[in-house]
């Protein structure tokens, strides 16, 4: 196995600059599990003076006395506290310490006085401190409930940070061996979720990486997408059947509910549920305003999509080592189409940070009704300005393109912006005459134009 940490500068920067100010600081730091939340802080408190506590699922009496225990162990001190305001009593004379408690919302659902008790302790023991008190989550609803108006801790936070999946281009620093093709690939089983970046070794070809890690059954990455349901939900096999569902196209809530047999007045809640484990989400064509219509949820990271297509439905055949990878490899050629579709996203949104695109958009997403749909359509809200792309996951000809950019502009005519200087795209696996096409005006890319 091969350890692999990616540096998040930009939150670790964060994290210093608030930790330079020396004085006290509430910081909330919250994402789906296996995506790094704890590896930052553990980057973070390096040679710093720092207390880690892994909160359980534990009555608060055993919690408390657990949490003494081992703060006592770790600074060979002897405190004694009945509660944890006397215990922070205690921590507030150690000076300048980063305080972290992991998993934090598994208190808030043992004991729901937790937002109240940690007000009273923020506001009288530790806001003049030089404490630096993280809070770490898995459970972004409980998290963000932290933020809200009506919740005790409201105002009380110095800074918060949600993490994400990190973005496709990070994958270069991971795997520096592999060609930006093998990368899709990558990014296609795995996403950009930490954790699991550090059972790939790019000494192996991609294709023996999937093979020994979603084709054995005993792998982590074979069971982990099950296991993250079976820890976090009371009725795993159901929110399972709604995420496969929803991957094989069911994506309003009619066909949902008639695929998986859930009453669609309970639907909401299930769906509800998957959204605040940053699961699924809900998309709206890039123009749309009212978020009321028109609205189909998708499964969010590219790990559950491709478990969900890929190991999941041949489970039984995987146990007694009946089909591999190669067997699906034809049809994982066609699922990444999707997958470049997002890469291609993300790398005009660079292009767009760097002021490298015609003009700049203040917004990008996937357009459809009906009948038609363009995988990208870029716009300018206050200028008005608007390009149309084509994703191919596939090396195109000119005469190939310009059929492509040709229906592109009639479909466009349909999305109904009448913005001045319309521009037309593609993005493509490979494409050997785009110079021709950037002559007669068109936004013309492949993966020689990623970053090198």
């Amino acid at each position: 196995m091969i350890l692999k940490f990616i540096n998040r500068e930009f939150e670790l920067n964060v994290l210093e600059e608030l930790y330079t100010q020396d004085r006290a600081h509430l910081v909330l730091i919250y994402g789906r599990r296996r995506i790094g939340k704890t590896e930052l802080v553990k980057q973070f408190t390096k040679n710093k003076p720092s207390f880690y506590f892994l909160a359980r699922k534990e009555p608060m009496e055993l919690e408390i006395e657990r949490l003494v225990t081992g703060f006592n162990r770790k600074f060979n001190v002897f405190i004694e506290a009945r509660n944890l305001e006397e215990f922070f009593e205690e921590v507030r004379n150690f000076g300048r310490l980063v305080f972290v408690i992991d998993e934090f919302p598994y208190w808030v659902e043992e004991d729901k006085s937790i937002p109240s008790l940690f007000q009273y302790i923020w506001d009288e023991i530790l806001r003049d401190s030089r404490i630096m008190l993280i809070l770490l989550g898995s459970s972004i609803a409980t998290m963000e409930s932290l933020m809200s108006y009506k919740n005790p801790l409201y105002g009380r936070r110095t800074a918060q940070i949600k993490l994400s999946s990190l973005g496709f281009f990070h994958l270069g620093e991971a795997f520096p061996r592999y060609s930006w093709e093998e990368l899709v690939e990558v990014y296609g089983t795995i996403d950009g979720i930490p954790a699991y970046l550090r059972y790939f070794d790019d000494s192996l070809s991609v294709e023996e990486n999937i093979q020994r890690n979603f084709y054995s059954k005993v792998s982590v990455l074979y069971e982990d997408a099950e296991r993250l349901l079976k820890d976090e939900l009371r009725e795993p096999v159901t929110y399972l059947n709604i995420l496969r569902a929803i991957n094989e196209g069911k994506t309003k809530l009619t066909e949902i509910a008639n695929e998986t047999k859930v009453a669609v007045t309970n639907l909401p809640k299930y769906l509800k549920t998957l959204e605040t484990l940053d699961l699924v989400y809900r998309e709206f064509p890039v123009t749309v305003r009212e978020r009321k219509r028109f609205g189909i949820y998708r499964v969010k990271d590219f790990y559950y999509r491709f478990w969900l297509r890929f190991v999941y439905p041949y489970r039984d055949d995987i146990e007694i080592g009946a089909i591999g990878f190669d067997d699906l490899r034809k049809d994982f050629n066609v699922y990444l189409g999707e997958v470049f579709e997002e890469i291609a996203k993300q790398f005009l949104i660079r292009l767009n940070a760097k002021g490298e695109l015609p003009f700049r958009f203040t917004k990008i997403g996937r357009w459809w009704d009906k009948k038609e749909e363009i995988d990208l359509v870029a716009i300018n809200s206050l200028t008005g300005e608007v390009a149309f792309f084509e994703v191919k996951w596939k090396n195109i000809s000119y005469r190939d393109a310009l059929r492509v950019l040709k229906k592109l502009e009639e479909k466009s005519e349909k999305v109904g912006i009448d913005g001045k200087g319309k521009r037309y795209g593609l993005v493509a696996k490979h494409f050997p005459e785009k110079e021709e096409l950037r002559g007669e005006g068109y936004l013309a890319f492949d993966m020689g134009d990623f970053p090198g």
